[in-house]
């Protein structure tokens, strides 16, 4: 019987979009919410009193119990529900090596890729002049982080994912962050092939999910951006 999981969410947010698919994958029936954050709707007294204190998304609720921030919602959901182990492990060293991507990445993969996203893309759309310089700055600190990532997280050992051979809600949350700097034109793809691949192996482990939380990233990225089999998919839906 379901509980009756609501979620708030905006597919514009890396991590509304990946609990998305979390619970969209694992197959948690639950109900749609969406939060324009484009009209400031999550920065409402209504949906701060009512859903969100902190006035961000995503936020889940089951009946008088909300939580919000995503890291704390996945764990939640790994304890209350009959999730496979692979997404968070009950080896206290594959939790471990998940809890620290996941702590690592807030003010390093995350902040770097917000930061470029929106310099380059949100900006200039909210009539603030974009500095050449700055940009330049930010790129050379978002190549910097991906290589960082690519390295360490992917190719330290022999495991496929960040935390070993199956994908976990740390690749699942990392994904979704390295998706966003393709809206503002960045590929991270070119000179990483374990990231590549990686983010390939995400995307169709977790499709039609995956496609379906990232389409608006894919109508905003520049085609030279997107792989061909993205873009075929797209092209599809707009038929």
């Amino acid at each position: 019987m379901s509980r009756g999981i609501k979620l708030y969410y905006d597919l514009m947010s890396q991590p509304s979009r990946a609990l998305y698919i979390f619970l969209s994958t694992n197959k948690i029936p639950f109900e749609r919410y969406p939060i324009a954050l484009r009209k400031f709707e999550h920065h409402t007294k209504e949906y701060q009193k009512n859903v969100n204190r902190y006035g961000k998304v995503p936020c889940i609720a089951e009946q008088n119990f909300r939580l919000a921030e995503s890291v704390a919602i996945y764990r939640y959901l790994c304890r209350e529900y009959p999730i496979p182990r692979h997404w968070y492990p009950d080896d206290t060293v594959h939790q471990a090596r998940i809890d620290e991507y996941l702590s690592w990445q807030h003010l390093n993969l995350r902040a770097d890729i917000s930061l470029y996203f929106f310099h380059v893309w949100l900006n200039p759309r909210l009539a603030k002049e974009e500095n050449a310089y700055k940009t330049e700055r930010l790129r050379l600190r978002l190549d910097g982080i991906l290589n960082f990532f690519e390295q360490e997280f992917l190719c330290n050992g022999k495991n496929n994912f960040i935390s070993g051979d199956s994908i976990s809600i740390a690749d699942l949350s990392a994904a979704c962050e390295i998706e966003q700097a393709k809206v503002a034109g960045f590929d991270p793809c070119v000179g990483r092939p374990h990231l590549s691949n990686w983010l390939t192996s995400i995307r169709e482990l977790t499709n039609p999910f995956y496609d379906d939380a990232h389409k608006y990233v894919y109508r905003l990225a520049p085609e030279h951006i997107l792989t061909p089999s993205v873009l075929e998919d797209e092209m599809k839906t707009m038929e």
